[in-house]
């Protein structure tokens, strides 16, 4: 498995058992390993046979699932994976505006994550990010908070923690093992930019959302929307102004 050992770039998780789980790195050993229990792998299928779409996600609840809609935008069924077990998801509350879906997942018992707010993140707090680049299985990255972006009662958060394809749905979570975001889209070019949606969303989708059977929907995520994405990327007083081309992982 190919690895980015440079600071910032995903690194593959390798758990050795010998009487005990022992760790890929002494940064990762340092890591609440609750953090990786709560992240799952997602396969989507569309409709016919088409291309499977991977992505990861979050468990935050009995059964309960957060990843992005673009992830499964545009399947009939949906899949979530953890160690060797396979689930599939059976309704799912989507908001696209927001990019946030959750998934109901029956028979999922994965430990789920403890939620923190990003009212409470400033520049510079250090990050990890857990997801399923790739589909290689799962890795993670190290980085801070470059920047917070005030959106629809939250902040969206730029990080330097980065993440390749496969990672959208994976888990940002501060120095507490707390949930903050969830990885989302990157700015495309030389100098990437990393960006999560906040963990806040997640009550407000429970909330305000009804579930629906899984199946494709429509809709176009903020991020993609030209009118909307100056909102997190103009300068602001906590870090500089980006360029407009973004992409999904």
């Amino acid at each position: 498995v190919r690895a980015f050992r440079q600071a910032g770039f995903m690194k593959p998780l390798f758990l050795i058992i010998i009487g005990a789980f022992a760790c890929e790195s002494a940064a990762w050993a340092q890591l609440d390993l609750g953090m990786a229990r709560s992240v799952v792998q997602i396969q989507a299928r569309p409709p016919e046979g088409g291309r499977v779409y991977m992505g990861s996600g979050v468990v935050f609840g009995d059964g309960h699932v957060a990843t992005n809609c673009h992830v499964t935008l545009n399947a009939d069924s949906v899949f979530v994976r953890t160690g060797g077990a396979r689930f599939a998801a059976a309704r799912q509350r989507a908001d696209v505006k927001r990019d946030l879906c959750l998934l109901d997942v029956p028979g999922l018992a994965s430990s789920p994550a403890r939620l923190g707010r990003t009212t409470r993140l400033s520049r510079g707090d250090t990050l990890y990010l857990l997801g399923f680049p790739r589909a290689l299985g799962m890795s993670w990255s190290q980085g801070t908070v470059r920047s917070l972006h005030a959106y629809r009662g939250s902040r969206i958060i730029e990080t330097s923690a980065g993440f390749v394809e496969g990672a959208s749905g994976g888990g940002l979570f501060n120095a507490k093992s707390e949930l903050v975001g969830i990885a989302t889209f990157f700015s495309a070019g030389g100098h990437r930019h990393y960006f999560a949606i906040p963990a806040d969303w997640i009550s407000v989708v429970q909330k305000a959302v009804a579930p629906r059977e899984i199946g494709p929907f429509s809709g176009i995520p903020f991020w993609q929307d030209v009118g909307h994405l100056p909102v997190v990327t103009h300068e602001d007083p906590e870090g500089g102004g980006h360029g407009p081309t973004v992409r999904a992982p």
